[in-house]
């Protein structure tokens, strides 16, 4: 007698309404972001509005930097994947954008990562049908009656804003153990270590290693994305052991 088995996996999820479209934003796993990826169009970025969000506190003693921003990607969405460039980035967070609106519901893959120590929000547009009828692999304007630029930019403003409210109003009661992170094409380091969170940029790399080195004799070690494990005893013992409700078929076969 076969038997069904439903898993149920745990999956972070932030939800909001605003402008009358609600949005939520799925937490996907490695393996999900790339086959939605096979199946979606690259949307062309604003690097107008990536400079205003940048640039805006950049010398503000008390912004939201790096380190801020990774604690709380962490606390909405969970731990960063490994699927990085980890010469120019050190955290990488895909995300499933369900989009409801009059017209309809529409899904993209947000890509949320750092790049050589910016923040970069990257959409593709998921394609349900006629997969093949398009260029994946060229840059996409916004679908203007879907998600138009106007509505992209006004989501990662409210996003953005979102975040910096949510590490305000938790960084008393969630209080992370001290982390280093590295990118080490732009020399910069950021982390968490004496109730501060940091972000320094080194103007040479012998000093840059020196700071990681002083680091680690502090006992503040480089925090890096957990890697998969590809036992595959280990891999079968994961799916046939995370059973939580079991559906039994009877009947002739």
């Amino acid at each position: 007698m076969p038997e069904v088995i439903k898993q149920m996996k745990e999956r972070r999820k932030v939800e909001f309404e605003k402008n009358n479209i609600k949005y939520q934003l799925w937490r996907l796993d490695d393996f999900e972001y790339r086959t939605l990826r096979q199946s979606s169009l690259p949307i062309k970025e604003d690097y107008d509005f990536y400079w205003n969000i940048h640039y805006s506190e950049r010398y503000c003693e008390d912004r939201f930097n790096l380190a801020k921003l990774f604690i709380t990607l962490t606390w909405l969405f969970g731990d960063s994947s490994d699927f990085i460039d980890d010469w120019k980035g050190s955290f990488f967070f895909p995300i499933l954008l369900v989009l409801e609106k009059k017209q309809g519901k529409f899904f993209y893959v947000l890509s949320i990562y750092d790049h050589r120590g910016s923040i970069t929000f990257m959409f593709y547009k998921v394609l349900e049908t006629d997969v093949d009828s398009y260029d994946k692999n060229v840059l996409h304007e916004p679908l203007e009656l879907e998600f138009s630029r106007k509505e992209i930019n006004y989501f990662l403003n409210y996003f953005y804003g979102f975040m910096e409210g949510y590490f305000e109003s938790l960084k008393k009661i969630h209080v992370p153990q001290p982390f280093l992170k590295k990118i080490d094409s732009n020399l910069i380091l950021y982390g968490y270590k004496d109730n501060e969170y940091f972000e320094e940029h080194y103007e040479s790399e012998e000093t840059y290693k020196t700071a990681i080195q002083s680091f680690e004799l502090e006992g503040v070690s480089e925090l890096k994305p957990q890697k998969k494990d590809n036992d595959v005893k280990s891999f079968l013992q994961t799916i046939t052991g995370e059973a939580v409700e079991k559906t039994i078929l009877s009947g002739d076969f």
